[in-house]
């Protein structure tokens, strides 16, 4: 069963690049410069982030919002971002994400991603002029770790779903991070599930998504927004909990 918004399938796809979006190409560079959508320009999902190689963490909104218009994102055009879909770890998702967060209306993924993309590639680097993109942020997109330890130890905590592989959850060491484990209280559902179905959660239920530093999260918020739910991304994720939080 196909995906529902924000993920696009090839003849949509078609549409949007017919109307002018611009495309965002998250896979690495080399998987870029092999061939990719005409106009596409590569992101770097990391480029919005602060706090070092081992963090997840958005910066400012204004910077943030900077970053994407330099690729030519704009406030007026629908963006196309594109990946290696579930062959890589959900950059499209994330990238997605900021776009939603900063309050971008008209933001899709190409479900199925790049390896399913059957029209024209070119291989040369695109050159884009800058977008005009004003942050209007979105906060209920988002929880912040030091959100997210204030909500998880109240009455009524948020359902917390970790979307990272079962052997992490338990407590696997694959990302340098600074301990094992997971946030307690959170269920445990991979992201690659929710490409096939929903969770078993009400969809009047809010959810908060986290993984390791919230990009496999930002794809699993996008699958179970297309699966109807209400979902706040923790781009933080556990490389922050874990280097912050007492075990």
């Amino acid at each position: 069963m196909p995906l529902g918004l924000p993920f696009v399938d090839l003849p949509a796809a078609t549409t949007l690049l017919h109307e002018g979006a611009s495309v965002l190409d998250t896979r690495a560079t080399t998987a870029y410069l092999a061939g990719h959508i005409p106009g596409a320009v590569r992101v770097d999902w990391k480029a919005a982030t602060v706090g070092g190689p081992l963090s997840g963490t958005l910066g400012a909104p204004a910077v943030v919002a900077a970053h994407y218009a330099s690729l030519g994102v704009d406030s007026s055009r629908p963006v196309l971002v594109v990946g290696a879909f579930a062959n890589a770890w959900g950059e499209e998702g994330r990238v997605a994400w900021d776009l939603a967060w900063l309050g971008h209306r008209s933001v899709y993924i190409l479900e199925g991603g790049m390896p399913g993309w059957t029209g024209k590639r070119e291989r040369l680097p695109s050159r884009v002029a800058p977008g005009q993109l004003v942050a209007r942020e979105r906060p209920e997109l988002r929880v912040t770790t030091e959100a997210l330890v204030a909500a998880m130890a109240s009455a009524h905590p948020p359902v917390l779903l970790d979307v990272r592989d079962p052997d992490e959850f338990e407590g696997a060491r694959k990302f340098r991070e600074s301990r094992g484990g997971h946030i307690p209280g959170a269920q445990n559902v991979p992201w690659r599930t929710l490409f096939v179905g929903p969770p078993e959660i009400p969809r009047d239920t809010p959810l908060v998504v986290y993984c390791t530093g919230g990009v496999r999260s930002g794809m699993a918020w996008a699958a179970l927004t297309a699966h109807g739910y209400t979902v706040a991304n923790n781009d933080g994720s556990w490389w922050a909990w874990a280097r912050t939080q007492p075990a």
